[in-house]
């Protein structure tokens, strides 16, 4: 009986322990050398009690006994096994695994494992940007991938971004395509940063060939982030707010070095006047910025949903609140299994952006551009009201005035339409307000096994009003405005996208294939109107509207309209052998009505290879090297991008054409425009890449080279060479022209973790030649013309593509402290024949890398980019206006007396041989460091307490420290113009900043 009772209670004593073992609940977090991994799946071990990390790669997990061990599975990762031993909070870091690459990458019309790629795509993920300051998603992708050139048009609020994508391959626009979602956009500037999963940079010919007539200058996928089947919804909120600074190093001279340059060079004994305004510092001023995202994201078996808000506002370091950027955006994505065999669902994102801007890139009217040349002798303001303002005023002419009644400076020499950039930022009134909705509606059907027809519907809605209303003032006789007057552009693009594709994936032994083809249907169009008026009744920004003004006969309308429409039809071959022998082949066919009956359609083929050598039985499977692939391929892309359409119809012009009526007077007429060219036909960009992956140390390195030889045929260019100008009219656009880029690309990075701590470091590294091989006209393309210098940039064959031109010179003659000029056609004299190549826009390597490092819930992140090997040609210089004021780097180094080495030549303010010179043409070359970021996460034990999942905290300098020989205002100096990267007329300089920002997960 005792020993009945003994086992009873032993019995009892077993269940109750076993009882509370059961009962511990364990909490944690899932993460890799970059950050928090949401979906990875935590199980324990010999069990079905699992989860799924959130949002943030927390997860909690009940009922698990105290010596269970956890195991812990991410696509693309080596999979964890962790003993608990009886603890109930543990974080787990994942590694890449080299031997599964397992990893998912977005392609065409699909996904691919990243182990059976057979092209050159790059990747960014969301940890790369989501804590970056940049406004612009193209910003925070600068320097993160090899092959890519991020050209910023300027450092002002919301300006946008060229990228190139292994050079600059077209005359025109280079811009590649950005897919979001799978719908067609040519501007990502309303995509918030914080709602994007991944971005996939298709840079080979074989990867973009199946977007065939839009995919030449390469392609852009962003894949925005969805909900998942969470345990509870995640709520996540993220701010970041600071202050900018101006950070140039460029000098300008002080009112002594001005008066004794001007003196030097003979242009007048200039006397001071007590005043040394130093107009770069007047401009420049501290300007506050700040960023919030909300979302809430969760779902269930059946469905998922994500929805998201933002709010962006930036002043400028130039002109502040005027200079000012402000977006609004909200998203709604959401997935839906109504049936098994049917998945509905769709990605929406709408924006309101405001964007103020000031006078830049302008060589004449520019802000920074006065506040270069404006001498420095020039007050801000008058102390009281000098004889000069007097008679002015009393003559009727309106002086500006600041806010406290007290007039703009006037300039005190230099003439012309330099002005006090102070007085004209004060009347800067260009704003541009733009509602963009971008989305998609999406089904799969699954009819079958194995196979998945997909029907999507897109469309991108952009509506933009661009309001500028001048005030009446008076600077100089060539800077003035006597009339108050409004101005409206408006502009409404609107384009649909209809896409039907099925995708049939099956097996066979070892031998693996996905089929893919498919429709699709879109159309574009593009109106435009023009509205002036004036005068206003009253200035201000209340009476800007056009029904205010007061003189009919001021009125004027104008307007284009743009549409276009294209069908094609596409298809994709994909087969491997055991995941060792890998082989993809596309083929699309585009007909679009931008082009001739003739010339509307175009076949565009690829075909790309791969061999995995580490799946060989020869590989030994001890091996530092766990994964080594080859790669080649070789593809033909088109773009349409540089025609309007309809050049091979005849149009006729009224502007400006007045027939005589017989009694005296005039009737309008008309006029043939352009010679059509029903040849026309689209640029044909036609790339051979060849490539290695490798992947060793368990995944800790991982290493990727490529070399490509792109070459695009068929561009189009001017044909006005072509014909004498006695024909009387201009012959339009022809296909005349190849341009090649060749190069290397290399990414390596390794990350490991020893303890607590952990760490990773990617590097990125391109190499660029770029050279146009083809001209079909007998002389060379001119570009811009930068103050009445024809041909600053020309297209020519044998040169970079809109390469420098001017003089060049061969040292500064010591005896004279002339510039010595080469003369380069031999005829003894300096003509402008002599003017020749003098530099080239384009870099012979481009890098990036970024270096994390984490202790417990300590973070560092650095993160920076640069270029090397191209110039900036400095043509802010006025030989026409004597008076201008100038850099110092020219009064420091210039020749002062016979036998001087100088860099510079003596004083000169006229000299073309100088200021058009190779004298005027910097090393553009720079690194600068992009970001710098400290932060923490706060411990669970504290966030608990707080009721929330995850609370982090950062402090970063962005954009702060630029290591460069550039003597201008910013190396990265940008062109909206095409035709002119590399011109600096006085470029609006990116700002350092100082950012705090906080993460939130309830």
């Amino acid at each position: 009986m005792k020993i009945k009772f003994l086992k009873g209670i032993s019995l009892l004593l077993f269940l109750l322990l076993c009882s509370n073992i059961q009962a511990q609940e364990i909490k944690g977090t899932v993460s890799d050398s970059n950050g928090p991994l949401p979906g990875a799946n935590v199980l324990v071990k010999s069990s079905t009690n699992g989860t799924t990390t959130d949002f943030d790669g927390n997860f909690i997990l009940s009922g698990v006994p105290s010596d269970a061990v956890l195991q812990i599975s991410y696509v693309g990762y080596a999979s964890k096994e962790v003993p608990l031993n009886g603890k109930t909070t543990i974080n787990i870091i994942l590694i890449e695994d080299a031997n599964s690459l397992e990893e998912v990458v977005v392609v065409g019309y699909g996904t691919k494992k990243k182990s059976l790629v057979t092209g050159a795509i790059s990747s960014i993920k969301s940890a790369d940007i989501q804590n970056n300051a940049a406004t612009r998603v193209e910003q925070a992708m600068q320097g993160k991938v090899s092959g890519i050139s991020v050209l910023t048009n300027s450092g002002s609020p919301g300006a946008a971004s060229k990228i190139r994508i292994r050079g600059t391959g077209s005359n025109g626009n280079s811009d590649p395509i950005y897919i979001v979602d799978g719908m067609k956009t040519y501007s990502i500037d309303n995509i918030e940063s914080g709602d994007i999963e991944s971005i996939e940079v298709l840079k080979d010919a074989a990867s973009s060939a199946i977007y065939g007539t839009e995919g030449a200058n390469g392609v852009v996928i962003v894949t925005t982030k969805s909900g998942r089947n969470y345990e509870n919804p995640v709520i996540s909120y993220n701010t970041q707010f600071g202050v900018q600074s101006e950070r140039t190093k460029m000098e300008l001279m002080n009112e002594s070095q001005y008066r004794t340059y001007l003196n030097e060079a003979g242009v007048q004994d200039i006397a001071s006047n007590g005043i040394n305004t130093n107009w770069l510092d007047e401009v420049f001023e501290d300007a506050w910025m700040e960023k919030h995202h909300l979302s809430f994201a969760g779902g269930n078996e059946k469905s998922t949903y994500l929805v998201s808000a933002s709010y962006t506002n930036q002043d400028g370091i130039v002109g502040g609140s005027q200079a000012n950027f402000k977006r609004y955006t909200a998203r709604l994505n959401s997935k839906h299994q109504i049936k098994k065999w049917l998945e509905v669902g769709n990605n929406l994102t709408y924006s309101n952006t405001d964007r103020s801007v000031i006078d830049e890139d302008d060589e004449y009217r520019g802000i920074l551009n006065n506040a270069i040349l404006m001498d420095p002798l020039t007050p801000v303001v008058y102390d009281g009201v000098p004889s000069n303002v007097t008679n002015l005023v009393n003559a009727g002419q309106t002086i500006l005035t600041n806010k406290n009644g007290q007039y703009y400076g006037l300039p005190a020499y230099v003439t012309g339409e330099i002005a006090n950039p102070v007085a004209m930022l004060s009347i800067q009134n260009r704003n541009t307000k733009t509602d963009k909705i971008l989305g998609t509606f999406f089904a799969n059907i699954k009819p079958i096994e194995k196979l998945v027809i997909t029907t999507r519907f897109g469309f991108d809605v952009n509506y933009a009003t661009q309001n500028n209303w001048n005030p009446v003032y008076y600077v100089s006789s060539e800077r003035q405005n006597s009339l108050a007057t409004v101005q409206d552009d408006i502009t409404k693009n609107t384009s649909w996208q209809w896409e039907n594709f099925a995708t049939y994936k099956d097996s066979y032994g070892k031998h693996n294939y996905t089929l893919l083809a498919g429709m699709s249907a879109e159309k574009y169009q593009s109106p435009n109107w023009y509205l002036f008026s004036g005068p206003m009744p009253k200035e201000g920004d209340n009476y800007a509207y056009h029904d205010f003004t007061q003189n009919d006969d001021l009125d004027q309308v104008g307007g284009t309209f743009i549409e276009r429409k294209k069908t094609s039809l596409f298809g994709r071959f994909s087969y491997d052998f055991n995941d060792k022998y890998l082989l993809e082949g596309t083929l699309r066919y585009d007909k679009s009505s931008a082009f001739s009956p003739k010339n509307d359609a175009g076949l565009f083929p690829s075909i790309s290879t791969g061999w995995v050598i580490s799946k060989e039985d020869f590989w030994k499977n001890e091996s530092k090297i766990g994964y080594l692939k080859l790669r080649a391929s070789w593809g033909q892309v088109g773009s349409d991008q540089n025609l309007l359409g309809n050049e091979h119809l005849q149009f006729f012009v009224s502007e400006g054409i007045k027939i005589p009526d017989g009694d005296g007077g005039f009737l309008p007429g008309y006029e043939a425009g352009s010679i059509p060219n029903p040849d026309l036909t689209w640029e044909t960009s036609e790339q051979l890449d060849l490539g290695l992956d490798l992947r060793a140390f368990d995944g800790k390195l991982k290493f990727s080279t490529d070399y490509f030889d792109k070459k695009t045929k068929d561009l189009i260019v001017s044909g006005n060479s072509l014909i004498p100008l006695s024909v009387g009219r201009e012959y339009g656009n022809f296909n005349g022209g190849t341009v090649t880029n060749k190069g290397w690309e290399f990414e390596l990075g390794y990350n490991d973790n020893v303890g607590d701590f952990r760490y990773s470091v990617n590097l990125n590294l391109s190499t660029l030649k770029n050279e146009v091989t083809e001209l079909a006209v007998d002389s060379p393309i001119d570009g811009v013309s930068v103050r009445g210098f024809d041909g600053t940039t020309r297209f020519e064959e044998g040169e970079p593509i809109w390469y420098f031109r001017g003089y060049k010179t061969n040292g500064i003659d010591t005896a004279t402290g002339e510039v010595i000029v080469v003369d380069v056609d031999g005829s003894g004299d300096i003509t402008p024949n002599d003017i020749t190549n003098i530099g080239d826009p384009h870099p012979d390597l481009l890098y990036g890398g970024q270096i994390s490092l984490g202790y417990k819930n300590f973070d560092f992140n650095m993160n920076f980019q640069g270029t090397h090997g191209n110039d900036i040609y400095m043509m802010w210089n006025r030989t026409d206006r004597i008076y201008s004021n100038k850099p110092t780097f020219l009064f420091d180094n210039r020749w002062t007396a016979p036998g001087d080495n100088a860099s510079y030549p003596k004083a000169d303010v006229t000299s073309d041989e100088l200021y058009r010179s190779d004298l005027m043409v910097g090393d553009g070359s720079y690194m600068r460091i992009k970001q710098i970021q400290f932060g923490y996460n706060f411990p669970k034990e504290l966030t608990e307490k707080m009721r929330l999942d995850r609370l982090r905290f950062f402090v970063s300098l962005e954009d702060y420290f630029t290591f460069t020989k550039y003597k201008g205002l910013d190396p990265e100096a940008g062109s909206t113009n095409n035709l002119s990267q590399g011109i600096d007329r006085g470029v609006y300089p990116i700002p350092g900043k100082i950012i705090f920002g906080l993460s939130v997960n309830l």
